[in-house]
């Protein structure tokens, strides 16, 4: 992002020139049309923020003033209005363009999500290899299993069925875990080994295309972001408040990741000597429950990181597909709207 561009974001244009010179009559037309443009932006409550526009509506109103006031520019040599007229004619010109505002920690995240669900189909795919390969004595067994288990069930639920001082919401809930089971078990001792092997391989391969279909999702997402992610200026100045508070949240994410880290960073192996009467020693430590905690913080920080990354994009993508597009334009003149991409 260069400097220009990344000042506009913030809503930097910053100017001294706040009075008309009386002493030179020649540009006060001049003078008078930009402050005129200058006060058709309105107050956004940050001084530096009020030159810029925040509709296309006061961006057009705008730019109309602002080319008034240049060509009623009488006297170029005044250096200081010909620096805050150029100042002023780049923040419309920043207003009217489209501006990239992804955020790169998002994709990134987002993508390693996909990777990992692709990684994931792989391990499923050897798994539906094993489902295939079961011999007919290894799927009837787990046929039995799977039979004995669900009727298993129906015996508890039988039983906490038969008490009678159970609540209703209680028994309404086993009766309904009751005909739950016993529905399985019907369809379960209507399977012979031939179909219920079709059923485990199916039932495998549909693990796979489901890792994959939230794989792919990822990659979707992420595409959808960057094209929703490119507002024009005066639309990144409409929502600028909201950006500080995006800002200050994804401060507190990562507050806590690093706080999660810092805590697994805190932890030591604690080791501990004995000393025995026969003069030898024996050496004990925590070292095995200290890794599993320090991984476990560390896990659940990436976790944090990259899930909050896979809700954001979401909202964010639907929110910028719907703030920063005319699709009633798309609608009625296609052409007129692809230019508009541009």
């Amino acid at each position: 992002m260069s400097s220009a561009n990344k000042k506009h974001m913030q809503g930097g244009m910053n100017t001294t020139y706040s009075n008309v010179n009386t002493e030179d009559e020649r540009n006060k037309k001049a003078e008078e049309l930009l402050f005129q443009a200058w006060e058709t932006a309105g107050y956004h409550g940050q001084p530096d923020e009020d030159y810029y526009p925040r509709t296309a509506q006061e961006t057009r109103d705008m730019e109309d003033l602002l080319t008034q006031a240049e060509a009623a520019i009488d006297d170029p040599s005044d250096t200081e209005l010909m620096e805050v007229m150029a100042d002023t004619r780049e923040v419309l010109e920043w207003s009217k363009q489209r501006h990239w505002t992804f955020a790169w920690w998002i994709i990134i995240c987002v993508a390693i999500m996909g990777c990992y669900y692709f990684y994931q189909a792989g391990s499923e795919q050897d798994y539906v290899a094993k489902r295939q390969a079961l011999t007919d004595e290894q799927v009837q067994t787990e046929l039995s299993e799977a039979i004995t288990r669900q009727q298993s069930y129906i015996d508890t639920y039988s039983q906490k069925l038969a008490v009678d001082t159970i609540s209703e919401e209680t028994r309404s809930l086993y009766e309904k875990y009751m005909e739950n089971a016993t529905e399985e078990i019907k369809e379960l001792k209507a399977y012979n080994v031939e179909t219920y092997k079709k059923h485990l391989v199916d039932r495998a391969d549909a693990g796979v295309w489901r890792e994959r279909w939230e794989a792919i999702w990822c990659f979707i997402w992420i595409v959808l972001y960057i094209f929703a992610c490119r507002p024009r200026g005066y639309m990144i100045t409409k929502r600028r408040r909201e950006d500080k508070m995006a800002t200050g949240l994804k401060k507190i994410l990562f507050g806590i990741a690093g706080a999660l880290v810092g805590a697994a960073g805190a932890l030591y192996v604690t080791t501990t000597i004995t000393k025995w009467s026969d003069g030898s020693k024996t050496r004990d430590d925590d070292s095995m429950i200290i890794y599993a905690m320090k991984f476990g913080l560390i896990a659940l920080a990436v976790i944090i990181v990259l899930w909050a990354a896979r809700i954001v994009i979401v909202i964010a993508t639907l929110l910028g597909l719907l703030r920063n597009y005319d699709w009633k334009q798309l609608a009625k003149d296609p052409k007129a709207m692809l230019n508009d991409l541009k």
